[in-house]
């Protein structure tokens, strides 16, 4: 699959006290999870990261924000503009339960009129766990000089593809976009695995 993964490890966790991407789910870090479902797809991985030294064990190329400090979307623009593939699979470094077949289903579903293929989940749009066209990254980099953070900033300057939770499901669905960010999360999180 001519696609990269671009993994977003950034954040400050400012609710959860400690890095995210380093607690364990059924004995393997979150970070491990997202980087072997990935790489079992996609032939490059990029780990877009201000500490870097945290993640030397893991294997795979690893940059840092050029605009930094801006939040995800600093990540996105990072990993973009590193990627040498035009499509590229955007994921969180909270989200335990993604798996092959969807990130597979979402670049799939990418037609060459597509910016971006974005999940729907609930009603909301989830931006970490979509595809990018590299087309993205100017219109990215207007909405960090605009300062405009959040995420879905850019959305309305490309050519943008929804895709409805209910072609998901066969793939597990909404419980593929369950992400961490509080204690509680991640008790949830350790429940769903057990259920599994």
């Amino acid at each position: 699959m001519d696609a990269a993964g671009i993994i977003l490890a950034g954040g400050k966790s400012s609710r959860f006290k400690e890095n995210k991407a380093m607690v364990k789910i059924a004995s393997q870090r979150l970070i491990d999870r997202i980087v072997d479902v990935l790489a079992s797809v996609l032939p490059k991985i990029i780990l877009v990261t201000n500490t870097p030294e945290q993640y030397k064990t893991l294997g795979v190329q690893m940059v840092m924000d050029i605009i930094p400090g801006k939040g995800p979307l600093s990540g996105m623009h990072a990993g973009l503009i590193s990627s040498p593939c035009d499509l590229n699979y955007v994921a969180a470094c909270d989200m335990p339960f993604i798996n092959a077949d969807i990130v597979r289903y979402m670049v799939e579903q990418t037609e060459v009129c597509d910016d971006a293929v974005v999940p729907v989940i609930k009603g909301y749009p989830e931006p970490l766990a979509a595809v990018y066209r590299k087309t993205c990254i100017k219109h990215i980099e207007d909405s960090l000089i605009n300062k405009k953070y959040q995420v879905k900033s850019f959305y309305p300057h490309i050519r943008l593809k929804y895709i409805p939770e209910k072609e998901l499901q066969e793939y597990g669905g909404g419980k593929n976009f369950f992400n961490i960010n509080t204690r509680d999360d991640f008790h949830i999180a350790l429940n769903m695995e057990q259920e599994q």
